[in-house]
């Protein structure tokens, strides 16, 4: 009977990987790092999606790590500026807000 099972067809080696749309999903605050490195797996995959820079800029100042945080929210606006796509209003003013936040930060930093 093994000739009357129907294969499963064979991904074309260009389908697009789907989109991860969030590293954050079961957030976990007791392990902020396992957090990081779920969104550093997603970015790897995907590294052209501004919203998983978000989210581990989001981490990263959870943790403390300012400089790295405002890294990932200018690699995050950077990406917008150069997508074709049509961009959410609300992450493009997170990160703006963000990109503040990281000036604010950068500013108190030298006048100490």
């Amino acid at each position: 009977m093994a000739g009357c099972q129907s294969k499963q067809p064979a991904t074309p080696a260009n389908t697009p990987t789907p989109l991860v749309s969030s590293c954050l999903g079961n957030f976990r605050m007791d392990d902020l790092k396992l957090m990081v490195e779920r969104c550093d797996e997603a970015i790897e995959q995907t590294p052209d999606q501004a919203d998983l820079h978000r989210d581990r800029a989001l981490v990263l100042t959870l943790l403390g790590n300012q400089a790295k945080a405002c890294e990932d929210v200018s690699l995050a606006q950077s990406l917008l500026k150069r997508s074709s796509q049509p961009v959410d209003p609300m992450l493009q003013h997170e990160l703006q807000v963000r990109q503040s936040t990281c000036k604010q930060s950068r500013t108190m930093a030298e006048s100490d």
